[in-house]
């Protein structure tokens, strides 16, 4: 006896004429091939808007931590300005000192109020020191960037965000004066655009150039008179050349000094490759429960249509007693209903896959640059769908198979 199935063992034709049966019956029985598609469509909308959803969160979350630098150390104060504990200019040049640093940056931040020729709008400000524009990659589209020079000379020249200059209808910004939070400032620059931070990630701070004013640490409006050496910062960025040294050093500043680099201490520390790999272990506990999510809803796909099956089988078993009575093998009988299976799951499921994706384009965020959804997690559902069809023909197949046709046709 051969061990082959007898699936594996049908022929072409056998195959066309299950799916030609199973095409006419489902144009017959309209009503509950409607209900099989709606269910279908509804399950695998939900499921790709899902998928989607984590997907999208998840390229967003990669490329924020990549653009905040996975080489990058972040050093960010917890404590007032003024209180003289908090985080400073000198924390970031004594561990340069003695750290394989190759590039670091200082920044206070504060929203101000601005004002471009009559146009006022809010804006976050910078105030920058050190290798800024190397630890940031920050390049100019006009004029230029700010220098060590206008450093030295505390010289009330800033810099202004791509955004900043459209919003405020300045074409050429170079040599404009502008008003920053009530001190007045001439334009030199205008950088060129970059990708927006939406949102923090973790300890790391948001830091949107776009929309931003840059000026020199120390010429801000209400700047502190402390010198550059002591002066109060928000952020301090040490650049490594790997990211491993970030990431030890991350490891290595609270086991120095916990009572300034600790959990409860006055300067938080970040480092992106960290929260990556933080990142990466949480979301595997969450991809788990997505995908348990999306089984229990095919699950009940699978047996809201395999439900609707086993009801036609018993409408048409008159229909399939004539097909037993001219000679159907059982196997064409489980061939045709599996057919139907299929047939159904991917008519309805590609339909529930395209209204799922023009949900989620129509709600994706348009400021964002993120992929919707990967082809291998496309490719997955597109499988997803022809299991569930296979899955929902098993129970009705079966049944259909074992119907009597003498008895059928005497019934019927």
């Amino acid at each position: 006896m051969s061990t082959v199935p007898w699936f594996a063992r049908a022929s072409r034709a056998d195959v066309a004429r299950a799916l030609e049966v199973a095409l006419d019956a489902i144009r017959v029985d309209r009503v509950r091939t409607r209900a099989a598609l709606v269910a279908l469509a509804l399950a695998m909308s939900i499921v790709m808007c899902l998928t989607t959803l984590v997907e999208r969160g998840r390229a967003a979350t990669i490329r924020s931590l990549e653009r905040a630098g996975l080489k990058n150390l972040y050093l960010v104060g917890r404590r007032e300005r003024s209180s003289g504990e908090g985080l400073t200019r000198s924390d970031a040049e004594r561990l340069r000192a003695v750290l394989p640093v190759r590039a670091d940056a200082a920044l206070k931040i504060e929203r101000v109020d601005v004002t471009i020729h009559g146009t006022s709008l809010s804006a976050p400000l910078y105030a920058v020191s050190g290798s800024w524009k190397s630890v940031f990659g920050a390049r100019a589209a006009n004029g230029r960037l700010l220098g060590d020079l206008d450093a030295a000379r505390q010289s009330s020249y800033c810099v202004l965000g791509r955004s900043v200059a459209r919003e405020a209808g300045l074409p050429a910004p170079v040599g404009t004066i502008v008003n920053v939070g009530g001190r007045s400032y001439e334009v030199v620059g205008e950088m060129a655009e970059t990708e927006a931070e939406g949102a923090s990630v973790g300890e790391i701070p948001a830091l949107d150039w776009n929309r931003a004013v840059v000026v020199t640490l120390g010429t801000e409006p209400r700047a502190s008179l402390l010198p550059q050496t002591n002066y109060p910062i928000d952020v301090a960025v040490l650049a490594f050349s790997q990211a491993a040294g970030a990431d030890r050093t991350a490891a290595l500043l609270p086991a120095i000094d916990a009572g300034r680099f600790g959990p409860a201490g006055s300067i938080r520390v970040a480092a992106p490759v960290q929260t990556l790999r933080q990142y990466k272990q949480t979301r595997r506990t969450f991809d788990r429960i997505v995908w348990l999510v999306g089984v229990l809803t095919a699950l009940s796909a699978v047996a809201g249509i395999s439900n609707l099956l086993s009801a036609s089988v018993v409408a048409r078993t008159r229909e399939i007693g004539l097909r037993r009575a001219v000679g159907a093998r059982s196997r064409d009988i489980i061939l045709q209903f599996q057919a139907e299976g299929v047939l159904l799951a991917l008519f309805g499921g590609g339909v529930g896959l395209v209204a799922g994706a023009a949900i989620s384009l129509a709600t994706v965020d348009r400021t964002g640059t993120g992929s919707s959804l990967s082809i291998a997690s496309f490719a997955g559902l597109a499988a997803l769908c022809l299991t569930i069809g296979i899955l929902t023909g098993i129970r009705p197949s079966l049944r259909a198979s074992r119907i009597d046709p003498a008895q059928a046709l005497r019934e019927g």
